[in-house]
């Protein structure tokens, strides 16, 4: 068989063809799903694709709606939303918004979009009434709390679910004004005191802003002292936040109320130990001012009028002072005393917060502190009690015949003879033998003192009859 010769054209043919065959299949398989997609399946939504907060990455678009639906519903039963005002909280009802979901998703730009929502005006104030706070509405910038739900609603919020009322109150346009002061009479030197006043006046408390006494002391680039100084203006600062809405975080007593203090609003304060803080909830901001006059120093709140009037209540509990005796041999007799301490009253004190509305009606009523100061006892010096010397006293013995020991048994009684016993001395012992008055009689013991059943002394004179008849 001859051999055939390489032809290098039909073999540059054959390569030709099978290449181009295998690039064919390679562009059919990757570029024929893309095509076959894109004429043939339903659109899907790319990578990374959200509607507010929910994914729609490969989700079929002609199946968004429905899916969308569900997580709407989802979210008004799983996150409540409520409007919040000092104690009070009332759920927001989830008609208040009203979502357009198909224009939603038709409205879908990059990645991420919010969702088309309209605020429903009407339940949002049937809410807001639930509050049932007199002239709150009249305070009420509703356009920034509209706002404020429309934009919660549009991302599916599901956060920071509570809205404080608070921050919605208007003030724009009001004058500022003293809202609350307090007065308290100085101790007789108050250096210490110059300085924190001058520090801290015109010092600003911002919205939402918790002002802590030892920190503002600090941010003035002064020294907090522990001193009584720095009590008084405490205690002046905590008396004038009584009449406020403001929010107490930390306040301490002593043991014993100061001088300079009345029962209610004291503040004690200890530099690195115990602190006053409280909480500006309003929606604007307020200021500290002092005057430092004569022996008192007054401290006022300063800014835009609170939407309530605030007055305070104090009840008080009395505790009488215990005496305590201690004896002392400086003093004759426990009749001798001196008052070493008169001792003073105990106090448990309960302080109210009540809130008035434009009328005059009692709105809220919070209890704000419980304070205790327990009582100094008094405290009595005696002698001590003079022992009375014993005296003896003799109880005569009664004249019972003496038994020398032993004796026989039956043992004696005289002081319990029977007179059924023909003898006395021997008691009448039931079913005993020799005791019974109908047995046989009983040898009788010598009595001393009798010559009856005596023995005969035995002596050096001749013994001589004594028991015969006389002749």
């Amino acid at each position: 068989m001859a051999k055939r010769e390489f032809n290098p054209k039909n073999f540059l043919a054959i390569f030709a063809s099978l290449s181009l065959a295998a690039l064919f299949l390679f562009f059919l398989s990757h570029l024929g799903t893309k095509v076959y997609s894109q004429f043939f399946e339903e659109d899907k939504y790319s990578e990374g694709v959200m509607l507010a907060s929910i994914p729609l990455e490969g989700v079929v678009k002609s199946d968004a709606i429905s899916l969308v639906n569900d997580q709407i519903s989802k979210w008004q039963s799983e996150h409540p939303v409520y409007l919040i005002y000092n104690d009070k909280k009332v759920e927001l009802s989830p008609e208040a918004w009203q979502f357009q979901n198909e224009e939603s998703l038709k409205s879908i730009t990059g990645t991420s979009s919010p969702m088309v929502v309209n605020l429903n005006e009407e339940a949002v104030t049937a809410s807001f009434e639930q509050l049932d706070v007199s002239g709150l509405q009249e305070l009420l910038d509703e356009e920034m709390l509209y706002a404020h739900l429309k934009k919660m609603g549009s991302t599916l919020q599901t956060t920071n679910l509570e809205v404080p009322v608070n921050e919605f109150l208007t003030t724009f346009g009001q004058a500022e004004e003293i809202v609350s002061e307090s007065t308290i009479k100085l101790p007789n030197e108050n250096v210490l005191l110059e300085e924190y006043v001058e520090g801290l006046e015109e010092y600003e408390i911002k919205p939402g802003e918790v002002f802590s006494l030892i920190g503002a002391i600090e941010s003035v680039s002064l020294t907090p002292q522990d001193s009584i100084d720095l009590n008084v203006l405490a205690s002046g600062i905590y008396t004038a936040i009584q009449k406020t809405n403001f929010t107490i975080i930390e306040r301490h007593t002593s043991r014993e109320l100061p001088h300079y203090a009345s029962l209610g609003y004291e503040a004690f304060v200890k530099p690195e130990d115990m602190d006053l803080a409280f909480k500006n909830p309003n929606a604007s901001t307020y200021k500290l001012n002092f005057v430092l006059e004569g022996s008192q120093l007054t401290t006022s709140i300063v800014g835009v009028p609170l939407p309530f009037t605030y007055t305070v209540k104090v009840d008080k509990k009395v505790y009488e002072p215990k005496t305590i005796i201690h004896f002392t041999d400086q003093l004759a007799s426990i009749f001798s005393s001196v008052t070493v301490n008169s001792g003073s009253e105990g106090y448990l004190t309960t302080v109210y917060r009540k809130s008035f509305g434009s009328g005059g009606e009692e709105v809220a009523s919070e209890k704000l502190a419980e304070d205790f100061y327990p009582p100094k006892h008094r405290i009595e010096e005696r002698g001590y009690p003079i022992e009375e010397e014993e005296t003896s006293e003799t109880t005569p013995e009664p004249e019972y015949p003496v038994v020398p020991y032993p004796y026989p048994f039956p043992y004696p009684y005289p002081w319990n003879p029977d007179p059924a016993n023909p003898n006395p001395y021997v008691p009448v012992l039931p079913g005993i033998p020799g005791t019974d008055p109908s047995d046989k009689p009983i040898p009788q013991m010598p009595l001393p003192g009798t010559g009856k059943g005596k023995e005969k002394e035995t002596t050096t004179e001749p013994e001589k009859e004594s028991y015969g008849d006389v002749q």
